[in-house]
């Protein structure tokens, strides 16, 4: 059963990439994140209402929850869809399967005798920068093209939103018990799609009518349902089977979902460069996460 909820948690996370572009082709990239996070939020609100789960949060503790909600949803969610623009979703899923190794770094500075580096972690980090390097220079190689490099920094910022989230999460989140899971879960959205919908209404048209085809519909419920709302309460879960640890190990098939998916739905086929620095990428996470033995 853990096997069959790894197996969905990183159908969810790969397709969301493929799902984004669908958006962001039809759609401005703010309203394509609104309206995921919006998806992602109705859900919460039905499915929590449902259960009679308490969602209140005291006034002092909302920081906490728009945080992490910042890191872990507006922010990473509105680069996916800025960045998504310019390049493929096999590069977003390869950016997102470094996440444990910037989640290694911030962790080592920020969570002091949690994460020690080591000459193999080290290695294991530089490693990962070459491959990620090796996968994202066709892109950016391809007639000097600017806008694929801000694509992948977009990429890389989500990323590092990511990677921050996770471990101020540890920081912030756990040690505090006086608000539930579902409440924080709610309150992260509830204030994503806030700030997502004034920044997009502010700062871009209202998409027309005739842009919410049947195929960019789906890709929002796809993106803020399926990638986003399911993704977490199956992430919970293997969390109480497996543990964080090893549940994070789901976050290594990532890019392989997001590279089928593109072949699948799109027909792009990676390149051989990208093939080489997904494989150079896998090996600097075994480096990373291998346990080191106390002497």
């Amino acid at each position: 059963m853990s096997y069959l909820l790894a197996f969905c948690l990183a159908l969810c996370w790969g397709t969301a990439f493929l799902a984004s572009k669908n958006m962001v082709e039809a759609l401005p990239p703010y309203w394509s994140t609104f309206f995921r996070v919006l998806a992602g939020f109705m859900f919460f609100v039905v499915f929590y209402g449902v259960q009679r789960k308490n969602l209140k949060c005291p006034v002092k503790e909302l920081w906490r929850p728009w945080t992490i909600g910042f890191l872990l949803i507006l922010f990473p969610f509105a680069a996916i869809s800025w960045g998504q623009r310019f390049v493929a979703p096999t590069i977003g899923g390869i950016f997102n399967g470094t996440v444990p190794i910037w989640s290694f770094i911030a962790g080592a500075i920020l969570l002091k005798g949690v994460d020690r580096f080591t000459w193999r972690r080290a290695a294991g980090v530089s490693v990962g920068l070459a491959g990620l390097l090796c996968t994202v220079w066709p892109s950016l190689s391809i007639g000097h093209d600017k806008w694929a490099l801000y694509g992948c920094s977009a990429m890389l910022l989500m990323a590092w939103s990511y990677s921050l989230g996770n471990v101020l999460t540890k920081k912030i989140m756990v040690d505090n018990q006086s608000v539930s899971l579902e409440a924080n879960t709610f309150h992260q959205y509830l204030f994503s799609a806030v700030v997502l919908l004034v920044v997009a209404f502010f700062a871009e048209p209202f998409p027309a009518a005739s842009a919410f085809s049947p195929k960019v519909v789906l890709s929002i419920l796809s993106a803020g349902i399926f990638s986003s709302a399911v993704a977490f309460l199956l992430m919970v879960a293997l969390i109480q089977r497996w543990g964080a640890t090893r549940m994070a190990s789901v976050t290594y098939f990532t890019p392989v979902v997001a590279m089928g998916s593109d072949i699948i739905a799109r027909g792009r086929m990676p390149s051989g460069l990208e093939l080489i620095g997904l494989g150079i990428i896998f090996v600097s996470l075994f480096l990373i996460q291998k346990p080191v033995e106390a002497k």
